[in-house]
């Protein structure tokens, strides 16, 4: 079973795919982007992680999947999401690129592979981590209805985030 398409309101997630090499190593090499989740790494690195990603999409194992992000109004994709499940849960995750962010996409994104985890793989809770001073991604959490986890600080510098099936 490969990455389904999934959407929400004007967000439409697409497996990962040859396509979409050109937005991981800018995405990864966007120093306002990977702020929030690691070091920037060099194009070698990122293509090898490119390469990973478009392997595990296209496995049949529905473990660990990643979508390119578009708009319906827009020619070219602005970002990447992932989800990485289990029997019983789900970490969800994204990238977009800088002029995307504080638009309103990841809203959606997040609302796609939530319902995704819950309505499809049907597990029962769906995590999510930022980076302490992430203050956008811990607005999305609590507008997607995610609640930061009580002693849930993986390090000084992380935070989680859980939201149960209703």
């Amino acid at each position: 079973m490969t990455a389904p398409i999934l959407t929400a309101g004007p967000v439409r997630l697409h497996p990962i795919c040859v396509q979409d090499e050109d937005l991981y190593l800018r995405l990864h090499a966007s120093v306002e982007t990977m702020r929030h989740v690691s070091a920037v790494v060099d194009a070698d690195t990122a293509r090898l992680r490119f390469s990973a990603a478009c392997r595990l999409t296209e496995s049949s194992d529905p473990t660990y999947w990643i979508w390119s992000v578009s708009l319906s109004n827009q020619a070219r994709d602005v970002g990447i999401a992932s989800l990485m499940a289990s029997a019983s849960s789900a970490e969800v995750g994204m990238m977009l690129l800088p002029e995307w962010q504080g638009r309103g996409v990841g809203k959606h994104v997040i609302q796609a592979i939530t319902e995704y985890g819950f309505c499809t793989l049907g597990v029962a809770r769906v995590e999510a981590r930022q980076r302490a001073r992430n203050v956008r991604w811990e607005r999305l959490m609590e507008r997607s209805g995610f609640m930061r986890v009580q002693g849930g600080i993986i390090s000084q510098d992380w935070i989680r985030w859980r939201r149960d099936r209703d």
